[in-house]
């Protein structure tokens, strides 16, 4: 019996730390030094630890108009052990974005958010990432990684992520035939302001390919430049859809990688 009353005043305690635990203030704390702001439609518990949030948004409110970054219709918080524990600020998160799943621990020490996230099959044809740079992505994409976030401008930041996609195909612009990638695999790290993938595979679609470079970020994504390396090898299906454009590169791609460099926007292709 006394262990059932203890265990019953852990459990009415522990419910009561969950219940009347600061996410919003947590939450505000840790997003407003990077120009960040989560809003949502209604709170409510979720057993068996924590909140959820439904109809949440993630804005950008470094500039006038704030710009919205992610859409989610619900997000499950819990507090980490840590918070509970120590009092410093951190927050377990398992999310619907993209379609897909999005589980994640983000917790702050010393001005640094350190996160680690595990992502699955999130819809790339409902993420808006590289629409502003014009190019339109379709299929499935996993990754599971970490990052540090020191500011709101990505080169301050470091992280790093393995990446796996299915059936992933891109619009190069508006217009132009989709080009179908099949499976996407590789690597990405960004330190120092530089963006480099490693070992970034495509195969089962109209080409094979491998990818090695790294992207300088600028303060806007638009002026980055890109060095890079990377192998062609056309499938029957590539060369049925895509032969005129294979003849329009500087070399058959059997003699050889092609150096891409320069803007990112308009690189140069050697």
């Amino acid at each position: 019996m006394i262990v059932v009353l203890v265990a019953g005043a852990l459990f009415t305690f522990a419910a009561f730390l969950v219940a009347n635990f600061p996410y919003d203030d947590m939450a505000s704390t840790m997003l407003a030094p990077y120009g960040l702001k989560l809003n949502y439609r209604a709170q409510h518990i979720h057993l068996p630890i924590g909140v959820a949030l439904d109809g949440v948004d993630l804005v950008s409110i470094a500039s006038s108009p704030s710009q919205l970054l992610l859409q989610s219709p619900n997000i499950a918080l819990r507090p980490t052990l840590g918070s509970l524990l120590l009092g410093r600020p951190g927050l377990g998160l398992d999310a619907e974005v993209y379609r897909g799943t999005l589980h994640a621990t983000v917790e702050q020490e010393a001005g640094v958010i350190g996160v680690t996230f595990d992502a699955r099959a999130l819809s790339l044809d409902d993420s808006r990432l590289l629409s502003q740079f014009g190019t339109l992505l379709g299929g499935t994409l996993s990754a599971g990684g970490s990052a540090q976030i020191h500011g709101p401008i990505l080169a301050d930041n470091t992280g790093r992520a393995t990446l796996a996609g299915r059936d992933v195909t891109v619009e190069i612009t508006r217009g132009f035939p989709l080009i179908h990638l099949g499976a996407v695999k590789g690597q990405i790290l960004l330190e120092n302001g530089v963006l480099s993938f490693q070992d970034l595979e495509t195969h089962g679609g109209d080409v094979e390919s491998k990818a090695d470079g790294a992207i300088q970020l600028a303060a806007d994504p638009a002026d980055s430049t890109i060095t890079a390396r990377v192998y062609l090898t056309p499938t029957p299906s590539g060369r049925a859809h895509f032969g005129l454009l294979f003849h329009m590169l500087p070399h058959p791609p059997s003699e050889g990688p092609y150096e891409v460099r320069g803007p990112l926007l308009s690189p140069s292709i050697s």
